[in-house]
C-alpha cells in the first residue's frame, strides 16, 4: 500500500479506518467459513438417510444418483405389474366361481386367456309394449291387402247381385192398361228394359211399330223414372214414391212353377207408355199426377194431407 504523507492527526485516523476495515473482513470470512460448514453438514445429513433407505431395500451401499433413479424406475414397474397380475387374478376367480367348473383343464386354459372386454348388449324391444300407434311399414302393407281383398270381395258380390234375374210385370198404357211381363237382370237399366218391352209391344199395338226407345216413357207410383237409372241402383238407394219403396225383389213362391233364384217386384205395377201420349193428356187423370223422379228428396215424411192440398 501506498504510504500516506500527511499530519500526525491525520495518519493516526487512516490507521485507525485501515483496523476496522481489516477488523470487518475477518468477521465476513468468519460469517462465510461457518455457512459452509452449516450447508455441507446438512448434506451429509440427508446423504446419511437416503443411503440408509436404499441399504434398507437393497442391501447395497452408497450409489450414484443415476444408479439411485434408475432402480427406483425399475421398482415403480415391478409394482405396477404386479397390482396388475393381482387384478387379472381376481377377475379369473370371479369368472371361475360364475360358471362353477371343476375341470382343470379349463382352469389352466382360463388362466392363459387374455382379458377380452365384453361390449354391452343394447336393450331390445318389449314385446308386451302396445306398438299399434306407431308407424309400421309390414302393417299397413297387410292393411292394405286385406282392403284390397274385402274391395275386391265387395265388387265380386256386386257382380252377383246385378247378375240376378228379375220377371218385371207392366202395363202398357194408352188410356187403359194391358199387363204384359219381361225377364230382365237387376243390372239393366230403365232403357234396357224399355227396350225389351218394345219388342214385346210392338207385336201387338200399331201405335208402337215406329216407335223407339226414346219414345216411351216407364212411370212407378206416378213417378217418370230417368232412362240411365238402373234397378240394382234404385234398390241400393231405395227409391220411394209417395205411397212406398217403388220396387221390392222377392222370390216366386213354390206353387208359381218359375225357375230357382228367378225374382219377382211384387209391389204395384209400372207404366210403359208413349211420350206422344203424355203430352197430349197430361192435363187428365192419372197423367196429372205424375213428375219426375228425384233421388233426392225424401219421401218417408209424406201425409195424405200433402196430397189434397195439392
Amino acid at each position: 500500500m501506498a504510504s500516506y504523507t500527511g499530519g500526525a492527526a491525520e495518519k493516526a485516523r487512516v490507521a485507525k479506518l485501515q483496523k476496522q476495515r481489516e477488523k470487518g473482513r475477518a468477521e465476513m470470512e468468519k460469517a462465510i467459513q461457518k455457512v459452509k460448514e452449516s450447508a455441507r453438514g446438512s448434506n451429509i445429513a440427508f446423504s446419511k438417510t437416503k443411503v440408509d433407505a436404499v441399504e434398507e431395500t437393497t442391501g447395497i451401499g452408497l450409489v450414484t444418483l443415476g444408479e439411485l433413479r434408475e432402480r427406483e424406475a425399475q421398482q415403480k414397474l415391478e409394482q405396477e405389474k404386479a397390482e396388475l397380475e393381482k387384478g387379472v387374478k381376481k377377475k379369473k376367480k370371479r369368472k371361475e366361481i360364475s360358471t362353477l367348473s371343476f375341470n382343470l383343464d379349463d382352469e389352466e386354459e382360463c388362466e392363459e386367456e387374455p382379458l377380452v372386454l365384453k361390449k354391452k348388449k343394447k336393450i331390445g324391444k318389449n314385446p308386451a309394449v302396445n306398438t299399434s300407434f306407431l308407424p309400421d311399414k309390414d302393417r299397413e302393407a297387410q292393411e292394405l291387402q286385406e282392403i284390397e281383398e274385402l274391395k275386391q270381395e265387395w265388387v265380386e258380390k256386386q257382380k252377383q247381385i246385378k247378375a240376378q234375374e228379375v220377371e218385371l210385370t207392366f202395363n202398357y198404357w194408352d188410356g187403359s192398361g194391358h199387363r204384359h211381363k219381361v225377364q230382365i237382370k237387376k243390372g239393366f237399366t230403365i232403357e234396357q228394359f224399355l227396350n225389351l218391352a218394345l219388342d214385346e209391344l210392338v207385336r201387338i199395338y200399331p201405335d208402337v211399330r215406329c216407335a223407339s226407345v226414346d219414345m216411351l216413357m216407364f212411370v212407378k207410383a206416378d213417378l217418370i223414372i230417368p232412362h240411365y237409372l238402373t234397378f240394382y241402383q234404385m234398390e241400393q238407394m231405395k227409391a220411394r214414391g209417395e205411397k212406398g219403396p217403388l220396387f221390392r225383389f222377392v222370390p216366386h213362391k213354390e206353387e208359381e212353377n218359375k225357375p230357382a233364384g228367378l225374382l219377382k217386384d211384387d209391389l204395384q205395377y209400372g207404366k210403359v207408355t208413349l211420350r206422344s201420349w203424355y203430352e197430349r193428356n197430361k192435363h187428365m187423370f192419372p197423367a196429372n199426377q205424375w213428375k219426375s223422379f228425384d233421388p233426392e228428396v225424401n219421401w218417408e215424411k209424406y201425409t195424405l194431407e200433402q196430397t189434397f192440398k195439392r
